[in-house]
């Protein structure tokens, strides 16, 4: 198995739990959850940089760290705050189009490509999330 497909399942199983635990957190303080995720993101990165002394130059490169770092960590605001006011069964399979998204970005301005079956998995990706998402 691709050491990339294994990694990409870890992250599922990392975000999935972390995402559970955060429900918890959330329903009685969703701002106290950002703050946490952000100052271990924070710790994380300081050794990061003293232990692997991380130095981009490229001004390009980090214009879009900052652009991907204020949309990650906005974009976790807004969920932690949805599993305030909703139901994880429902907000975290939405949420769960991000990826998506990341497919259709890669395919417009990265030329990545998808196979024929590639696009039915994520089609079925895509149909799932809607299932699961709605409420009865």
């Amino acid at each position: 198995m691709d050491i990339a497909v294994i990694l990409g399942l870890l992250v599922a199983i990392f975000y999935g739990v972390g995402t559970f635990f955060a429900k918890i957190v959330c329903e009685k303080n969703p701002l106290f959850q950002w703050i946490v995720v952000n100052i271990v993101g924070i710790i994380l990165s300081i050794f990061i940089i003293i232990k692997y002394k991380v130095i981009i130059t490229d001004q390009r490169i980090i214009m879009y760290a900052i652009i991907s770092a204020i949309l990650v960590v906005v974009g976790s605001l807004i969920l932690y705050y949805a599993l305030y006011k909703g139901k994880a069964s429902i907000v975290v399979p939405i949420s769960s189009i991000g990826p998506a998204i990341t497919i259709i970005l890669s395919i417009l301005f990265l030329k990545e490509s998808l196979t024929t079956t590639q696009m039915i998995g994520v089609f079925l990706i895509l149909a799932g999330i809607i299932l699961l998402s709605i409420s009865e």
